[in-house]
C-alpha cells in the first residue's frame, strides 16, 4: 500500500452547520434505506474517540512527524469500540450493511462483534498473529507485539502438530503487499456496491481509496464523512463534515435503530466464533505467501 503527504490546507478541519448537518443526515438515512448493496469503508478517524491517534489529522502521527514533533502517545491500554463501531454492528444486524471494508488494524471492528466473514481488514488485525508456514491464525486478547521488525515475527510458535512454524503479526506496513484474497474480496464486493459510505478516512492510501468509487459509472452513490477534504469530494453524492460518532448517532435515530452498548464478549472463549474466525483468516493467509515471505 502507498500513501501521500498532506499540505496545511488538507490538514485543516471543516464542520457543517447544525442545519446543514441535519439535512444531510436525513439524506444519508434515505440512501441507506433504499440501498441494495451497502458497503462501509472505514479509516483511522472512527477510532479517535477510543483514544487511538489518527494519521493525517491536526495531531495525527504523520502530521506530527512532518512538523518535527512527537504526537501525544495513546494512554488507552485496552481501547474499546466506539459508538460508530457499535452502530455498524446494528446496521449489519438489521440487514442494511452487507460488508465492512477497513483500513484499520486496531482490531476494534472484530472486537465490536462484526462477524469475521463480513469484514475485509485490508491492513490486518493487531490482535492476530499467524503461522508463516501453515497459515493458522491465532486471535489474542490484546495487541500482538513483534520482536523482529524485518519479518514481523512475534517470537511465538505454531501449535499445529508437525508444523512448529514461527508466528508473525498480521498487520500490513507501507511497502508491504496487502493480502491478495482479502483485497480481492473487497474489490469484488465494491464492483456491485450501490451505496458506499467512507468514514474517517482522507482517502489517500492506495489501493484502498479507489474501492468506494469503483461502481460510480453504474449509478452507485458515494458518501464521505471526514473533517478534512479528500481527493474524491467532487465525486460524492453527499459530503458530510462532522465527527463520525455524531453522524452515526443522528443517522441511527433517523432509522429508528438503537445503538447497542459495547460489552466484552470474550470472543476468544467462544469455540464456534474462534473456528469461524480462524477459518476466515486461514483462507486469507494460506493463499498469500508473498505476505509472509521471509518469515518462515
Amino acid at each position: 500500500m502507498a500513501h501521500t503527504a498532506l499540505n496545511d490546507d488538507e490538514i485543516q478541519e471543516y464542520f457543517d452547520s447544525p442545519d446543514e448537518l441535519d439535512k444531510k443526515i436525513k439524506t444519508l438515512a434515505n440512501f441507506i434505506r433504499n440501498a441494495k448493496h451497502f458497503i462501509v469503508y472505514t479509516g483511522a478517524g472512527i477510532s479517535t474517540s477510543a483514544g487511538i491517534n489518527d494519521f493525517r489529522g491536526p495531531n495525527g502521527v504523520w502530521t506530527a512527524e512532518a512538523r518535527g514533533f512527537v504526537p501525544p502517545p495513546s494512554n488507552v491500554r485496552n481501547p474499546e469500540p466506539t459508538l460508530t463501531h457499535m452502530a455498524l454492528v446494528e446496521l449489519m444486524r438489521n440487514g442494511y450493511l452487507k460488508l465492512l471494508v477497513s483500513q484499520n488494524c486496531d482490531g476494534l471492528h472484530v472486537k465490536s462483534g462484526i462477524s469475521p466473514n463480513r469484514i475485509a481488514e485490508l491492513h490486518g488485525n493487531s490482535n492476530c498473529e499467524a503461522c508463516a508456514k501453515c497459515g493458522k491464525v491465532y486471535y489474542r486478547q490484546t495487541h500482538v507485539n513483534q520482536y523482529e521488525h524485518k519479518t514481523w515475527l512475534t517470537g511465538n510458535m505454531c501449535t499445529v502438530p508437525k508444523c512448529k512454524g514461527r508466528l508473525r503479526c498480521t498487520t500490513v506496513a507501507f511497502s508491504q503487499s496487502m493480502p491478495d484474497v482479502c483485497l480481492d474480496r473487497a474489490i469484488k464486493e465494491s464492483q456491485i456496491c450501490d451505496l458506499s459510505l467512507c468514514m474517517g478516512t482522507s482517502m489517500r492510501v492506495a489501493p484502498a481509496c479507489k474501492l468506494p468509487c469503483m461502481n460510480l459509472k453504474y449509478g452507485q452513490k458515494m458518501v464521505i464523512i471526514n473533517l478534512q477534504k479528500t481527493p474524491y469530494d467532487d465525486q460524492c453524492a453527499l459530503r458530510i463534515y462532522a465527527r463520525c460518532d455524531e453522524v452515526m448517532s443522528m443517522v441511527m435515530k433517523e432509522l429508528n435503530l438503537t445503538i447497542p452498548q459495547y460489552t466484552d464478549q470474550k470472543l476468544w472463549s467462544h469455540t464456534q466464533w474462534m473456528a469461524d474466525f480462524e477459518q476466515n483468516w486461514l483462507f486469507r493467509t494460506a493463499g498469500d505467501r508473498n505476505w509472509f515471505s521471509g518469515a518462515i
